[in-house]
């Protein structure tokens, strides 16, 4: 989620050793075909965060935060935009079909548009329901012109009421999501990881560090899966139970990511959590027997050569997306990003 990126795919192809253990081998390779999928010289060039969710039997649409919009000459963008936030869907076996609006003269527009002069969303992950699709936004206020240059302000929930339909004719609507200052006095970030499972919809968060200098903790909420729009319906886990107060939630663990994914491997016969830990390229995974952990010690599956290219160069976002994933593999998206745009 830190300015604009070009999206990378690998391949972590996992073996179970011992289910009762815990243990598992994992192999790694490179995913050429889906690199191309997302390569084009015109229109759509590029993005970060990159979250997937199914919407429909091999179907899915694709999140993005920032995305550049242009041409490509010669090996570099020309006339590039900076908008951000876009998604595209994508029908399994075929290419990603982008979108983002267009204004009355034809410049890129973000997909999801910010209430508040100088602020902008970022999409963030989500569930398909019986009520359509609903996924979480994080707004940003931009405080300079630098790579850096932001702040947190609110996480917001989007609920499209007809997902099937084409974009451009979704109907949608936002809210603020209503948990954002924690007992310490820092703020909650949710929307960093969505998970069904049970009946019940899992939405993972973060602490962001306002007041304590304590690392980012894990934070936990769940809601029925049909309700995840009724925030009266929401819990929050407070040290291995689950309480409607959301000031007596705990963090799960500490050293949490902006964002990342959770999904349940039958194969592993346990729950996965891949992200990378921070923006030195390293995408890591975690194991439990239940979405609330306890997590295993994170096991470090990649390390992004393409922090070697410079020392401007930092590659974060890591995610896995088990809704293009054969079994016994995880397709792996990270970003990776450079301090010079």
């Amino acid at each position: 989620m830190f300015g604009i990126a070009t999206a990378f795919a690998i391949t972590i192809i996992l073996t179970a050793l011992s289910a009762v253990a815990g243990d598992f081998s994992f192999r790694v390779s490179t995913a050429p075909e889906w690199n191309r999928l997302f390569q084009q010289t015109n229109g759509w060039l590029g993005a970060d965060v990159a979250f997937s969710i199914p919407i429909a039997a091999n179907k899915s649409v694709w999140l993005f935060g920032d995305t550049f919009v242009g041409r490509v000459s010669g090996g570099k963008r020309t006339n590039a935009t900076m908008i951000h936030s876009s998604i595209a869907i994508q029908q399994a076996g075929d290419a990603p079909q982008f979108f983002y609006p267009t204004d009355t003269q034809g410049h890129p527009q973000s997909f999801m548009k910010s209430p508040a002069h100088g602020t902008d969303f970022w999409l963030m992950d989500g569930a398909r329901n019986d009520r359509g699709l609903a996924f979480f936004m994080i707004q940003m206020r931009w405080t300079d012109q630098s790579v850096w240059g932001f702040r947190y302000v609110q996480t917001w929930l989007a609920d499209v009421q007809n997902p099937d339909s084409p974009p451009g004719l979704w109907k949608i609507s936002t809210k603020k999501v209503p948990f954002l200052t924690l007992a310490s006095g820092d703020t909650a970030s949710f929307g960093s990881a969505v998970l069904q499972n049970g009946g019940f919809v899992y939405i993972y968060g973060y602490s962001n560090r306002r007041i304590s200098s304590a690392p980012k903790g894990l934070l936990l909420a769940r809601a029925p899966e049909n309700e995840l729009n009724d925030f009266s319906a929401w819990e929050f886990f407070d040290n291995g139970s689950w309480a409607k107060d959301f000031q007596k939630i705990t963090p799960v663990f500490s050293g949490a990511p902006p964002e990342g994914s959770v999904s349940w491997q039958p194969f592993l016969k346990k729950f996965v959590f891949v992200y990378a830990e921070g923006i030195w390229g390293t995408i890591v995974m975690r194991t439990a027997d239940a979405p609330q952990g306890p997590w295993s010690a994170p096991t470090v599956l990649y390390r992004c050569p393409d922090m070697k290219i410079s020392p401007q160069v930092f590659c974060y976002a890591g995610k896995a997306h088990p809704d293009f994933s054969p079994t016994n593999e995880l397709l792996i998206s990270y970003a990776a990003n450079s301090q010079n745009f």
